[in-house]
């Protein structure tokens, strides 16, 4: 820049320009005696002037520019996080904001890294990855257990803690449902599972056929249809599991247990999900929580939503590469 003025090197004009100047220079010449078009010509002039003077990534506003990184744009705008309707690990409390395990730590962490704007959108539970994916939000914070096949599609933190699976069975527990083993060898049990969960896997390998196997959208749906007797259990972690039999007389929960596939125990841990080309945040979101879990600040903030101390320690030595059974180097081929 050059005083008040936009300082630019000699170009040559394109096409455009030439055939414009031409015909503001005819329009001048046919109705200069009327004085409308040129002053017309002047004012497309410094319009053309002033966009040219403009430009640069950085909006008016101060904010961080299309260009900018999640990490720019989040601190400087905020950022958006997308959960599922699960209590406890995410859920609308009475004000309609995101409450529970993930969000509490979500917000402790983000609030670390200088992030203090959030807004949140409910998806359900299968659809979350598709639309981290899709750009609907910016992560996913849903207590979202760490497997293989995920692990495959978007990037994941370390986990925050770890959990047993449990079912939710009639008080008294009629047909002794202890695993999933259990009710693939009963043909008069017939299961429920969110679709999308582990759980569905879980059940699969286990050998219960799908007419015994019944899929919901929500963890609402399959307590309603346990509740109308339309299925005889539900799988769900057993933290879940606790917490719905709570307010539902006539029902518990089994003791809890690790699932087994292929002769290998599923270590059931959740964490937090990035998009892959959003390293840069992961990295930074993954360091605050690994010093908050080191520090033994993540039970503070979840023991409220039913979390144990055996569940956050059990976190505690544990990464995505332990949980995946391979090394996870945070891209597509990894």
């Amino acid at each position: 820049m050059k005083g008040s003025e936009c300082y630019r090197p000699r170009r040559k004009k394109p096409l455009v320009e030439i055939e414009m100047e031409d015909s503001m220079n005819r329009a001048h010449n046919l109705g200069r005696n009327r004085g409308l078009i040129p002053r017309l010509a002047l004012l497309l002039t410094l319009v053309l002037l002033a966009g040219a003077c403009g430009g640069g990534s950085e909006n008016e506003a101060g904010g961080a520019g299309e260009d900018a990184s999640l990490l720019e744009r989040a601190r400087a705008e905020g950022i958006r996080i997308g959960f599922a309707n699960e209590r406890p690990y995410g859920f609308e409390n009475e004000q309609g904001e995101p409450d529970g395990e993930a969000p509490a730590v979500a917000r402790a962490v983000l609030d670390r890294m200088g992030i203090t704007e959030i807004d949140s959108v409910v998806v359900e539970f299968g659809a979350l990855i598709n639309g981290l994916r899709a750009r609907r939000y910016d992560m996913v914070a849903a207590g979202m257990f760490i497997t293989e096949e995920r692990a495959s599609q978007a990037l994941f933190t370390d986990p925050d803690y770890c959990a047993t699976s449990a079912f939710a069975v009639p008080a008294g527990n009629p047909e002794r449902i202890t695993d999933f083993a259990s009710i693939a060898a009963n043909d008069d049990v017939t299961l429920g599972v969110v679709t999308g969960a582990v759980e569905v896997g879980y059940a699969e390998a286990a050998g219960i056929p799908a007419d015994r196997l019944r899929r919901f959208d929500s963890t609402a749906d399959v307590v309603d249809a346990l509740r109308a007797g339309r299925i005889d259990a539900l799988a769900l972690t057993g933290i879940t599991v606790r917490e719905q039999v709570r307010n539902l007389p006539g029902f518990e929960a089994t003791e809890g247990f690790i699932p087994v596939v292929n002769g290998e125990e599923q270590l059931g841990c959740g964490g937090f999900v990035f998009r892959f080309e959003d390293k840069e945040f992961r990295d930074a979101f993954n360091e605050e929580l690994l010093e908050m879990r080191q520090a033994n600040e993540i039970l503070p903030l979840i023991q409220e939503f039913g979390f144990t101390e055996e569940e956050t320690e059990a976190a505690r030595d544990v990464t995505v590469q332990d949980l995946i059974g391979r090394p996870y180097d945070f891209g597509m081929d990894s």
